[in-house]
């Protein structure tokens, strides 16, 4: 017998009452939508250039709240509360660099994830079909402003807030939708697509799509939408997505066929004169000399995302503090992202850092998947930061992970009727 949610965490009260708790269902159910719907749009002349609104802490906060008032013991729960102590350890040996509204925000992040996980997991409030709504919707939303912000740039306008135009790109087209710039939109739409295309194929429990598939009656909207934006918003970020995405058709029986083919497509890239794409490929080739000098030379903006990753890996681990860190806001406070000295764990240390690894793959990411991938390039989200942006894109994985462990394992007909949200005996 399968059993769609559990009920020895709920109060007698309720547990007894199947009616009143499928009203408690619903009403999580519509909260965790509005939250991840309003963590995920950044609409630049409420949330400013930075992302960190009045509006988000309030939302942040929110989370927080049902958080206390619904109380779940869970993994997100114990593995949150090691990493938010771990960060209150390091700030208390370092009260020169204490910086309250930063840790209270990264608490605020964590908890609020926590919140979020305890739905999805502990209460069962998404089924398969109504998640993919929220996918599908998101990016309906992404296109539709996407495309409205284009026609405004081809007759001339490339400012005007109101669409959430607020800053001109110089990119053709390009533009940022729903985002605060077109790198952003485009992690926001591989990680999107990614799911669509994820919990479709868990859902019709054979396997993963070919290329065929995805252009079908079925998917072809979705893909075709998916597409103008990654090659029309201007992003040099789009195509490195777009090139880690096509590993997915990557299979044990077309490997001598993929592989090279996806090598002669790399080579084949860069005999074609589009900006966003050269940039891209231009950034690919540098990354692979791990020179950190020529990844500046070659593209400085995309040196501030890859310069930490470089740096990084040559970090002295004889010295104390890149084990225990320097101290809350220590590598903004020294301008180490500026001068290109900034590792993953200035602030916090290397401890820090397992440990956010570990938050993340046993609450959100699947370490032998595709997902690892797109977050090691960082592409793909996840904890460690304070970029509301990222947290976001860690709980679409969840949501992902979740319908994963939800379906494979089980009987086809039983993983249909589990995943779907229902009861069968």
């Amino acid at each position: 017998m399968l059993v769609a949610a559990k009920t020895h965490n709920c109060s007698p009260s309720i547990a007894e009452n199947p009616e009143r708790q499928g009203k408690f269902r619903f009403l999580w159910r519509k909260y965790a939508t509005a939250f991840i719907v309003l963590l995920g749009i950044n609409y630049i002349p409420i949330d400013t250039f930075s992302g960190f609104s009045t509006f988000k802490i309030v939302l942040i906060l929110s989370a927080v709240v049902a958080l206390a008032l619904h109380f779940r013991l869970s993994k997100a729960f114990l593995f949150g509360t090691i990493y938010f102590l771990w960060q209150c350890i390091v700030a208390a040996f370092h009260p020169e660099s204490m910086r309250y509204s930063t840790f209270l925000f990264s608490g605020g992040l964590v908890f609020s994830y926590i919140c979020m996980y305890n739905l999805i997991y502990e209460e069962r409030i998404f089924s398969i079909d109504y998640f993919l709504k929220i996918v599908r919707g998101m990016m309906m939303a992404f296109f539709i402003v996407c495309v409205i912000q284009q026609m405004f740039i081809l007759v001339g306008i490339r400012f005007f807030p109101p669409i959430n135009l607020c800053t001109v790109f110089n990119r053709g087209i390009g533009c940022n939708s729903l985002s605060l710039e077109p790198s952003h939109f485009a992690r926001f739409m591989l990680v999107f697509y990614y799911a669509y295309v994820k919990c479709n194929e868990f859902k019709r429990g054979k396997g993963p799509f070919n290329i065929k598939e995805l252009f079908g009656k079925e998917h072809r909207g979705v893909t075709l939408r998916f597409l103008w934006m990654m090659l029309t918003m201007g992003s040099g970020t789009a195509f490195v997505c777009l090139i880690a995405f096509s590993c997915y058709f990557i299979r044990k029986n077309n490997a001598l066929f993929m592989i090279p083919a996806l090598i002669l497509m790399y080579i084949a890239l860069n005999y074609i004169e589009f900006e966003p794409l050269n940039r891209a490929t231009s950034v690919i080739r540098a990354v692979s000399t791990f020179d950190q000098k020529h990844v500046m030379a070659t593209d400085h903006s995309a040196a501030f995302r890859i310069s930490p990753l470089l740096t990084s890996l040559k970090a002295d681990f004889t010295k104390s503090e890149t084990w225990f860190g320097y101290g809350i806001d220590y590598g903004k406070n020294n301008n180490l992202m500026v001068k290109q000295q900034a590792t993953f764990f200035d602030d916090y240390g290397f401890i820090f850092y397992l440990l956010v690894l570990l938050l993340n793959f046993t609450c959100a990411y699947r370490f032998f998947s595709l997902a690892t991938l797109f977050m090691f390039m960082g592409i793909g989200g996840g904890a460690g930061t304070n970029v509301i942006y990222l947290w976001e894109l860690m709980l679409i994985m969840t949501c992902v992970r979740y319908f994963y462990e939800n379906s494979n394992g089980l009987p086809r007909k039983q993983r249909e009727v589990h995943i779907l949200g229902r009861t069968a005996t």
